[in-house]
């Protein structure tokens, strides 16, 4: 197993022309070193597009890729942005995996513990949710988000901690647009994240900030006569009572390779609410006759379950990631099905 270094290289934009072969040759064979031949990279075209594969040499005029499926191809530098060496694992007798960047920090929407590098970044988007993530270096990921109901905020650190082993800590902030939240949801987690970019498993665990759950009943500990006489004596409750509950939020997520450039995916969530005592509101309104106290009883939000599971591919085309999925939300023994569509463009 041989773990190769991650690097930038920036290069410089050229005009050019074809190289003749006896040329290009001559040119592979003073380039060629043993880092060169055993380099997994990443090129970014001007267009943004990306292509991926074993670096063969490069040269003033042109970089010469071993792309998976499409062999030896030759790339023109003034088409070229940036040329990164990407990270890649092997057995010896394993052929190369197409390694799509950084779809390895997350899945369909939960952060993994792996970092995006210093400069990396990608658009995320299934038209109802848009994100956006930037590696400010390689233990700081800072993002945001905007949908059609709110928007928020991202950021997570941490790093690689031991063999196939990472972790991170961070959290999201979102508002909505509409007022229907009484305050902005806040989430801090913390994960641990095994395996490596093309295969690994994720654990999470998160807790979010206190939220009103709803009207729950009047509070009849002490009340107060307000008139009447016998039978007909009104009284007013000390107050109502809102529940206050607070989201408990566990996680397991995890993909594997299915071929060189698609990846299974699952990412699983259980949402318990920890309920708070009740806060207690004043009451105001007209007095009731104490044989009929109106208690109103809002259903107390139950543990929720998410389960879903989907495919990753990698167009070699435009250079973007399609994800496809669908997701189970499960509560009170029944459940809604969702269909789940997004893609990726890395810069």
């Amino acid at each position: 197993m041989k773990r190769l270094p991650i690097l930038s290289l920036c290069l410089l934009l050229v005009s050019s022309a074809w190289m003749p072969q006896d040329a290009l040759a001559q040119s592979e064979s003073t380039t060629s070193s043993t880092e060169t031949a055993q380099s997994f990279v990443q090129v970014t075209m001007n267009d943004g597009t990306l292509k991926f594969g074993w670096l063969v040499s490069m040269d003033d005029d042109h970089v010469v890729l071993d792309i998976v499926g499409l062999g030896t191809t030759r790339i023109p530098k003034y088409l070229v942005q940036t040329l990164t060496i990407r990270e890649v694992e092997l057995d010896d007798e394993e052929e190369p995996m197409y390694f799509a960047s950084n779809q390895s920090t997350r899945y369909f929407f939960a952060p993994s513990g792996i970092q995006l590098d210093k400069g990396e970044g990608y658009f995320q988007s299934n038209i109802v949710l848009n994100s956006v993530s930037y590696g400010f270096s390689s233990s700081f990921t800072g993002g945001a988000l905007v949908g059609f109901l709110g928007g928020g905020l991202t950021a997570k650190i941490g790093g690689q901690v031991g063999d196939k082993t990472h972790i991170s800590a961070g959290g999201i902030a979102v508002m909505d647009f509409y007022g229907l939240l009484d305050r902005p949801l806040a989430l801090g987690f913390v994960n641990v994240t095994k395996g490596d970019n093309n295969k690994n498993m994720t654990f999470n665990l998160g807790l979010g900030n206190r939220q009103d759950g709803g009207f729950v009943g009047y509070d009849w500990s002490s009340y107060t006569e307000v008139g009447g006489s016998g039978s007909n004596v009104d009284y007013l409750p000390a107050g109502r009572n809102y529940e206050v509950w607070v989201p408990l939020v566990f996680s397991f997520s995890g993909m594997m390779p299915l071929k060189s450039n698609m990846w299974l995916i699952t990412e699983n969530y259980l949402i318990r609410p920890v309920i708070r005592p009740n806060r207690v509101e004043p009451y105001t309104g007209n007095g009731v006759p104490l044989n009929f106290q109106p208690y109103i009883y809002y259903q107390n939000p139950g543990r929720v379950q998410i389960v879903s599971l989907g495919i990753r591919s990698y167009s070699k085309r435009s250079g973007w990631l399609w994800d496809y999925g669908l997701a189970g939300i499960l509560q009170d023994r029944s459940g809604v099905p969702i269909p789940w569509f997004s893609f990726t463009m890395e810069f």
